[in-house]
C-alpha cells in the first residue's frame, strides 16, 4: 500500500470514528433524563477521556462543536508562558490547554470524585493519574517521562441554550511541580497531595441524579454559601456548620486538614491574620442534592504573611474552587475541597512561583505517592 493509499484510509478511519462518536454523544445527550448540564458535560468528557482524534485539529472541532458555543471561554490556571490561561474560542482552548496537556501527559486516567449539576451550571473536583511524557506551563514533566504523576483538577460550567458558554478549569499546578521535584512554597505541616472520594455511599461521582431530592439541593446551597463566607470573610473561627471530626482537602501548600482544629490552625488562622479587608467574589454556586461546588475569587489586602510570603500591604484576587458534602439532615458539612490558583495569587505580589523551579528550591527525590 502506498504511502498515499495507507494516509487516505486513515483519515476514512478516522471520519468514521468521529462519525460514531458524534451519534454516540448524540444518543447519550438525547436520552439523558439527569439535569442538562450534566448530560451534556458527561457526553463531552468521555469524547476527551477516550482520546477521541485528542491531535487532530478539524476532526476535534467537529466534535466539540457537538458540545460548546462557538465563543466558549475556557478559563484556566496562570502559567509564564502561553499555555492554559484564558482562552476565547475552541480553537485557542486547542492550542493553548488541550494540546499542551496531552504532550505533558500520557495515558492519562481520570477520576471524578463529585459531579454536581443544576439545569444551567455544573462542577467536578477530580484527580488523574497518567506518567509525565512532557512540560506544561514551564513545569519540566520532559525531564520525568514515565514517571508516575497525580493531578488533581476541578471544573465548573456554565451553559448557554444546549451548550456550555464557560468553563473554569484548574489544575493543581503547586502539587504539580512538588511531584517534578520542587517545593516553590513552604512544606505544610498537613498531608498534601492527598484527596479522596467522599466518605458516603453517594456513588462515584457523587451524586446519583436521578435518587436526589430537590429540596435536599436548596438546604445544601444555603448550608454552603454561609459556611463559605463565615470561614473567609466574616468569622473569627471555622463555621459552626463543620462536624468536629471534618475532613478539609486543600491545595498542595496547604494540605489535608483531618479535624476542625487542624483546619483553624492551620487555614484559617494563618488566613485571617494575613487578609484585611475581606472579601468573596463568586462566580458559580451550584448544587445538587448534599454535594455543592463554588468557585471565584477571594479578595483581600494582604497584610500579614501568608504561605511564606512577608506582607505586601496589597489588594489581591485568589482564585479558588470549593466542593462540600453537606448531611442535609443535620445541618452540617463532613467535608470538603479546596484548590486554589497559588501561582496566580503570587504573581500579583510580584512573585513568579514557576521561576522558583531551580535548584535552590529542588527536593531530594520526586514525590509520587505522599
Amino acid at each position: 500500500i502506498s504511502s498515499r493509499q495507507s494516509g487516505s484510509m486513515w483519515r476514512m478511519m478516522l471520519s468514521l470514528l468521529v462519525l460514531s462518536s458524534l451519534s454516540l454523544a448524540a444518543a447519550d445527550i438525547e436520552g439523558c433524563v439527569d439535569p442538562k448540564a450534566k448530560c451534556v458535560i458527561r457526553a463531552m468528557d468521555k469524547v476527551i477521556s477516550d482520546h477521541v482524534a485528542w491531535d487532530d485539529w478539524p476532526a476535534w472541532e467537529a466534535l466539540m462543536k457537538k458540545f460548546f458555543t462557538e465563543d466558549m471561554i475556557y478559563d484556566s490556571n496562570y502559567t509564564p508562558n502561553d499555555e492554559l490561561g484564558n482562552s476565547t474560542g475552541i480553537r485557542e482552548w486547542f492550542d493553548r490547554e488541550h494540546i499542551p496537556y496531552n504532550l505533558a501527559f500520557d495515558n492519562c486516567s481520570f477520576s471524578q470524585m463529585i459531579f454536581a449539576s443544576e439545569e444551567d451550571t455544573a462542577t467536578t473536583t477530580t484527580y488523574a493519574k497518567a506518567t509525565w511524557k512532557g512540560d506544561i506551563g514551564t513545569i519540566p514533566g520532559s525531564q520525568l517521562v514515565g514517571q508516575e504523576v497525580t493531578i488533581r483538577i476541578y471544573d465548573f460550567y456554565i451553559m448557554e441554550g444546549e451548550k456550555i458558554f464557560y468553563n473554569w478549569m484548574l489544575l493543581d499546578t503547586v502539587g504539580l511541580m512538588l511531584e517534578a521535584g520542587y517545593r516553590v512554597l513552604p512544606e505544610s505541616t498537613l498531608r498534601e497531595n492527598w484527596v479522596q472520594p467522599p466518605r458516603a455511599m453517594d456513588g462515584i461521582p457523587a451524586p446519583i441524579s436521578r435518587l436526589v431530592d430537590p429540596v435536599d439541593s436548596l438546604r445544601a446551597k444555603v448550608i454552603a454559601e454561609e459556611v463559605l463566607l463565615y470561614d473567609f470573610v466574616f468569622g473569627d473561627s471555622p463555621s459552626s456548620r463543620w462536624e468536629d471530626d471534618m475532613t478539609w482537602y486543600g491545595s498542595t501548600g496547604l494540605g489535608m486538614a483531618t479535624n476542625k482544629a487542624e483546619y483553624e490552625e492551620n487555614v484559617l488562622k494563618p488566613w485571617r491574620a494575613a487578609f484585611s479587608d475581606r472579601s468573596v467574589d463568586i462566580a458559580v454556586l451550584t448544587c445538587e442534592g448534599a454535594y455543592c461546588g463554588a468557585t471565584g475569587w477571594l479578595v483581600g489586602t494582604h497584610a500579614g504573611p501568608w504561605l511564606g510570603e512577608e506582607a505586601s500591604n496589597q489588594e489581591i484576587r485568589i482564585r479558588f474552587g470549593f466542593h462540600y458534602r453537606v448531611d442535609v439532615a443535620s445541618g452540617t458539612v463532613p467535608e470538603g475541597y479546596a484548590m486554589f490558583d497559588l501561582p496566580g495569587a503570587f504573581i500579583q505580589l510580584g512573585v513568579d512561583l514557576y521561576a522558583r523551579m531551580t535548584p535552590e528550591y529542588s527536593i531530594s527525590k520526586n514525590i509520587k505517592r505522599l
